[in-house]
């Protein structure tokens, strides 16, 4: 802990960030095993979220009693709403296109959001594109393009390109938005205030729809604790975490090796195959989450070298 704390404020950002997109990598492994106890999508989702508002919750209870209200003095209804909001929107808008697109190219949709993220910085004037973040997002476009495989598009439909679009769209709110709120506010009340507000949204949906079930055996309760854990409570306040110490553009590309751990995930536990071509995609992805730590240096180096 102490060799991290030494890190500058932006390395360790990126490295915060870089951890929860190896741990958000996990989601699809730990969804599908809860899914297959015969768990609706939105009481998969629903169990998510609660779980890991339970765990931030005793989180926060346990800290020192200066600590704690210092945290929930933080809190303001507005980004409980909005973090609510936007993240419930990339979930749900992200497993429903899944319904009518393959997951290859819903994934390839979804996971261009750093593209939104950077046009929304760029409009708000609050970051300037350049040479390295042009590369680094085009190498996360053509990465994902390699590891969504090598399905038959010719039937795709447009309304799952929408849904995955959509996804993308809210997440790029989520994170551009994220920004500025944990900059003002604790990041383990931000957290909590989304998991609380998704469990909320999702709950609602599983009763409308009659699908709402408990996990009735160990096993469940395992993943469905693992997946709001380890895929959901901890790489949340890691992305918050980051994001004040590192841009909202930087941060999204980072995140996007959440993919490459689910295909890894997948080909180690789930007995997927993994081709040559997503091998490929795999290790663009990787360069542009190296490349874009070189993003606003450039010309620093520059200068240093004589060139």
């Amino acid at each position: 802990m102490q060799k991290i704390s030494a890190l500058s404020p932006s390395v360790r950002g990126a490295l915060l960030v870089a951890l929860s997109g190896l741990l958000f990598g996990w989601m699809s492994f730990f969804g599908v095993r809860l899914l297959s106890f015969n768990f609706s999508l939105q009481n998969m989702l629903f169990w998510r979220f609660f779980m890991a508002s339970v765990w931030m919750a005793f989180w926060i209870f346990f800290r020192s009693s200066v600590r704690r209200k210092k945290i929930l003095s933080g809190f303001t209804i507005k980004p409980f709403i909005a973090g609510a909001l936007a993240y419930s929107g990339a979930s749900a808008f992200y497993f429903l296109a899944i319904q009518y697109i393959y997951t290859g190219l819903a994934m390839v949709v979804f996971f261009s959001f750093p593209i939104f993220v950077a046009l929304m910085a760029w409009i708000m004037g609050s970051w300037k594109m350049n040479r390295v973040a042009f590369c680094a997002l085009f190498s996360v476009v053509a990465g994902l393009f390699l590891l969504k495989g090598d399905q038959d598009a010719s039937n795709v439909s447009g309304v799952g390109i929408l849904l995955a679009m959509l996804g993308a769209l809210s997440f790029a709110f989520y994170v551009y938005g994220s920004q500025q709120t944990t900059r003002k506010h604790d990041s383990q009340l931000l957290t909590l205030s989304v998991c609380v507000g998704n469990s909320f949204i999702f709950l609602v949906w599983s009763l409308i729809t009659n699908t709402f079930a408990f996990p009735i055996s160990l096993s469940a309760w395992i993943y469905a604790v693992a997946i709001g854990v380890i895929a959901t409570a901890l790489p949340i306040q890691l992305l918050l975490d980051g994001l004040k110490t590192i841009s909202s553009v930087k941060a999204s590309i980072l995140s996007v090796l959440e993919p490459v751990v689910t295909i890894l995930v997948g080909f180690a536990f789930l007995h997927e195959s993994m081709t040559l071509i997503q091998l490929a995609g795999v290790l663009v992805i990787l360069s542009a989450a190296i490349l874009i730590q070189f993003e606003g240096k450039m010309p620093e180096l520059l200068i240093r070298n004589d060139i």
